[in-house]
């Protein structure tokens, strides 16, 4: 095995003295002449061995240019494969830190002398190659060492998602399980083509498995390599990490390679999502992007580029030659002009579609030191105008008219919603059929709630759906008590006590209402103060019942937050979730009789941010992250149940995943079955499939579905990363190893490992050849003089002059 195979072409030199001498052989003539004729018979009779010292001279030469050659290229020689049969038996476990942050392109500094065979230097080099630079030193190494050594890697993010799959198998997780090293390095040749994962993770599930896996592995001698970026994050408090590192048997040596550069700036996208809406098409949709500045400087300057992805009707083939299949619309650029070091900020722009459909919002920085937090999707489910249901208790209907007016004030202005009035009748005999098509339910000084409709409403929030009541003077609080809270249905805040007035204003508190401890659903008031309610009347209010002292507290009892409070602190609005839904409840009327609010701009604002807020929960996911299960769910009435996935890529062509979903039925009367595929990115890694990195890629993939008239459905689906990794700041060394004290660890470099490994690996065979290559220089010589004419000193007569003839004998 060479360490420069490319030199090895220069064995051909090797044949260069054998070539001179035969060149030799054909330059000279037979030619007779008398005076010669004793020296031919002399010569006959020494002829053998004249050619044996001939011979032994040009092999003397031909080794000493292979020699030469073998040093040149580096020789590490071949004794491995004798050594499998017999000798002492080393493990050398490795664990390699994938996590994203390893995608860190930043210059090495001292790395950058870190070469391969091929002379790549350290740029371009991700944190990530050098840990694989390393592995494969290492690698070579051994198959060049005496003894038999086994070779265990493992890939951080590969046994963090085994372990969260619900595997406890160290074999399961690992890319080479105790595997023979042979005489090369072609064991990790598939390990050598992976690039740094997207996943977010630390080392302690990965340091589990390879802790039990090394300690049961019989063997002489064992390694445990840990190769990664030491990030503060991770390393910064490491006391989850040395744990596992402590169960390790006391035998095993443990070795730490920095694989990571001085941390170079990093800006990164948080977060990409649109805001809490009526997502409704032709009506526009805020999206709010967050961008963070991980560096140690402030960033200035910085562009923002968005691209729409839409998919229409008329898209009914996903194409994968292209990335994504929808029509790219790319939006003016948004510059972020400073952002101080450590800082963080929101940036919001509207998206205006007018087709109906799943779309897609996609996000992106200029590269820097880590290229994969610097874009992010979500997409955009828009639907139709849909209906919401508003149930007034008042025979003039005043509060019906104000919420009507505010949902759908006619005109050129568009919100969404589509106002259906109806009288209390109409919840007698209301079921969650009759529930479901509306996407919000307003009821609005209701007297009372049967249990019929309780039970119907209690199953409509639960899947999704908002109610937000409005409680009245006509409000019967025992009828409300015992069936909106009995059978633990929670579509109430609290037990409603007796209604109070609201005490005089003070010098403290001079208007009647002011913001509770909820931030985010009066977003576009908060910013005013309490003194934009100062023109709000409120004279009395519904009183809630407090939690009595030790009380017990069901673990289904939803957490209630106040949105509004009076002027005493006591809840005049509140926001609490039921299952998958939410119900937003104001304990006043809206007839005039105990507020002015509904004739307050106030109220316009409360109203549609409310509204958003009931929608969003029924509101289909915007994303998804890369390591979660994505669950694809069809009614059989009207798609097929062949489908194919088509994984995002910046890279196309894209290879497409087939699947056929399974039948799932109804879960309760009513509702019709439907098709179910899962891919679960976790149960990829258990079971050894070969694709689970395609289903990792963050961006843009596409559902291809097909209904059940034929025609085809192209769905985009948004995956993302976890942020966190952005931030690259180095831990100390020192830090380090006082951390993981007791333990004895040797800290070092990449570079300096793969020029320790370089080393090791032929220095003892270097020497040999060397002196190897003296002795044959010496003996060179010393044949070359026996083998020539030359008489010794010694040997001539007194008197006479001797006789020297060079080259005789070759005539």
């Amino acid at each position: 095995m060479f360490l420069f195979p490319a030199l090895t072409i220069g064995f051909l030199f090797v044949g260069v003295p054998l070539l001179v001498h035969l060149i030799n052989m054909l330059r000279h003539r037979r030619q007779r002449w008398a005076a010669m004729d004793f020296l031919v018979a002399s010569y006959r009779k020494q002829k053998k061995w004249i050619r044996l010292r001939q011979l032994l001279l040009l092999l003397s030469r031909l080794a000493v240019a292979a020699l030469l050659i073998a040093l040149l290229c580096g020789w590490t020689g071949g004794s491995q494969v004798l050594s499998v049969f017999g000798g002492q038996t080393t493990h050398h476990l490795v664990i390699l830190d994938d996590s994203y942050s390893m995608g860190d392109e930043s210059l090495a500094g001292a790395n950058v002398s870190l070469m391969g065979t091929d002379g790549e230097g350290g740029s371009g080099l991700t944190a990530y190659d050098r840990s694989l630079r390393a592995l494969q030193d290492l690698t070579r190494r051994l198959a060049s060492s005496d003894g038999n050594h086994q070779l265990t890697v493992m890939r951080a993010s590969r046994a963090a998602m085994a372990v969260r799959g619900g595997s406890e198998s160290g074999d399961a997780a690992a890319d080479l399980s105790a595997q023979t090293i042979m005489t090369d390095a072609s064991l990790i040749n598939r390990l050598m083509s992976t690039t740094a994962s997207p996943i977010r993770t630390d080392l302690v599930p990965a340091l589990d498995l390879a802790t039990e896996l090394i300690n049961t592995t019989p063997a002489d001698s064992k390694f445990f390599y840990i190769a990664s970026d030491f990030r503060e994050r991770d390393w910064g408090a490491a006391e989850r990490i040395a744990q596992s590192l402590r169960s390790l048997s006391d035998d095993v040596s443990i070795r730490l390679i920095d694989c990571a550069a001085q941390p170079a700036p990093n800006l990164a996208i948080t977060d990409l999502s649109p805001a809490a809406d009526v997502w409704v098409a032709g009506v526009p949709v805020v999206v709010s992007v967050t961008v963070k500045n991980y560096g140690i400087s402030e960033a200035k300057n910085i562009p923002l580029t968005s691209r729409i992805i839409t998919y229409g009707d008329d898209l009914q083939i996903a194409d994968p030659t292209l990335a994504v299949s929808g029509s790219i619309e790319t939006m003016p650029s948004m510059v972020i002009e400073s952002l101080p070091a450590g800082g963080e900020i929101t940036k919001t722009f509207q998206v205006f579609i007018s087709q109906q459909g799943t779309h897609a919002v996609e996000v992106s920085l200029p590269d820097d030191a880590l290229p994969i937090d610097n874009l992010a999707t979500c997409t955009l489910p828009l639907s139709d105008a849909e209906k919401v249901l508003v149930i007034d208790g008042d025979v003039d209907q005043r509060g019906a008219y104000h919420v009507t007016a505010v949902l759908n004030p006619g005109s050129q202005v568009r919100i969404g919603a589509i106002p259906e009035v109806q009288p209390p009748s109409f919840l007698r005999s209301a079921t969650l059929e009759m529930l479901t098509p509306y996407r919000a339910i307003y009821l609005v000084d209701v007297p009372e709630i049967g249990e019929n409709a309780a039970d119907a409403l209690h199953q409509y929030v639960k899947r999704g759906g908002g109610v937000a009541w409005f409680l009245g003077q006509k409000v019967q609080r025992d009828r409300y008590n015992a069936t909106l809270l009995g059978e633990d249905r929670y579509l109430l805040p609290a037990a409603l006590s007796d209604p109070s007035d609201v005490p005089p204003p003070s010098e403290d508190t001079t208007s009647d209402v002011k913001f509770g401890d909820i931030s985010g659903l009066l977003g576009p008031l908060e910013s005013s103060g309490d003194g934009i309610f100062s023109l709000v009347g409120v004279s009395r209010t519904w009183e809630l019942e407090p939690k009595l002292l030790g009380e017990e507290e069901s673990a289904e009892q939803p957490r209630v937050r106040d949105v509004l409070q009076r002027r005493d602190g006591k809840p005049m609005v509140t926001l609490h979730e039921v299952g998958q839904g939410r119900v937003i409840t104001v304990l006043t009327g809206l007839d005039g009789q105990w507020t002015n609010w509904p004739g307050d701009p106030t109220f316009v604002v409360f109203l549609l941010q409310s509204n958003a807020m009931l929608w969003s929960g029924a509101a289909p996911p915007t994303r998804r992250f890369i390591d979660e299960p994505m669950i694809r769910l069809l009614p059989t009435d009207q798609y097929l149940s062949q489908l194919s996935y088509l994984p995002a890529t910046q890279e196309p062509p894209r290879i497409p995943v087939e699947m056929d979903a399974e039948r799932t039925e109804a879960e309760t009367a009513g509702d019709s079955a439907f098709y179910e595929a899962i891919i679960d990115p976790n149960e990829l890694v258990i079971s050894g499939q070969e694709n689970v990195d395609a289903m990792l890629r963050p961006g843009i993939s596409e559902w291809a579905l097909t209904r059940s008239d034929g025609s085809g459905q192209v769905v985009p689906v948004s995956s993302v990363i976890r942020a966190g990794e952005g931030d690259l700041r180095r831990a100390d060394p020192a830090s380090i190893a006082q951390q993981l004290q007791p333990l004895e660890i040797r800290f070092v470099s990449s570079s300096m490992w793969s020029d320790e490994n370089r080393a090791a690996g032929s220095s003892m065979l270097t020497l040999f050849l060397l002196g190897l290559l003296a002795l044959i220089l010496a003996a060179e010589q010393a044949l070359a003089f026996w083998a020539s004419y030359h008489s010794g000193a010694g040997a001539s007569v007194p008197g006479q002059r001797p006789i020297s003839t060079s080259g005789g004998g070759q005539s």
